[in-house]
């Protein structure tokens, strides 16, 4: 179901694609500031999920709530998954964000420390990214802190009990358009390989 805030895609395969922080968005903070959003993370999952045919989901406006950060009761964008989840049987979950300019890499692939097939997803993703016009980036994959928050990666794994993984993309790969779509080629192509 979509809502005002965020956009569902219905797909026919089970695995589901998230963009949690396209717009801007906020954190509990004392000056309650927006934190910006990540362009063109919506147009990743988008045509990732036309291209094989998966549910996706993205925020679709600015909110007062961080998709990522918050608790699923207070989070009608976590809400969602889990109802897509459960009904859709979905097996995996990876979540598209932008990377921050500050990092020495050009794609962060992040998994829950104690999930065993969550890095094994990361490994074989991080393996499928650098072709064509992305051959030779630097594809780096950590593990998420173990510092009590609950990622949208974090929940899926530890709650819902299966593979999930973030995908942070660097800002000049989302704003490339050729660039862009040799991401969305790349990762479109290990999932219907590895995952459909």
């Amino acid at each position: 179901m979509n809502c005002p805030e965020y956009k569902v895609i219905q797909g026919k395969i089970s695995l589901l694609l998230s963009a949690p922080h396209v717009y801007a968005h906020r954190r509990p903070r004392l000056n309650m500031a927006y934190k910006q959003g990540e362009p063109l993370t919506d147009a990743i999952v988008e045509e990732v999920c036309r291209n094989i045919e998966c549910f996706g989901i993205y925020s679709s406006k600015d909110i007062d709530y961080d998709p990522n950060f918050h608790k699923e009761k207070d989070n009608p964008y976590k809400q969602e998954i889990v109802e897509i989840v459960k009904t859709e049987k979905i097996k995996f979950v990876a979540d598209i964000h932008g990377l921050s300019d500050e990092h020495l890499y050009d794609i962060g692939i992040y998994y829950p420390t104690k999930f065993l097939r969550s890095r094994k997803l990361a490994m074989k993703i991080k393996d499928s990214l650098g072709h064509g016009e992305l051959r030779g980036i630097n594809v780096s994959v950590l593990r998420l802190l173990d510092n009590n928050q609950e990622t949208i990666t974090e929940f899926v794994a530890s709650n819902l009990r299966i593979p999930a993984i973030q995908i942070e993309v660097a800002r000049y790969i989302r704003e490339d358009e050729s660039l862009r779509n040799s991401f969305v080629e790349n990762l479109s192509k290990v999932l219907s390989r590895d995952f459909v």
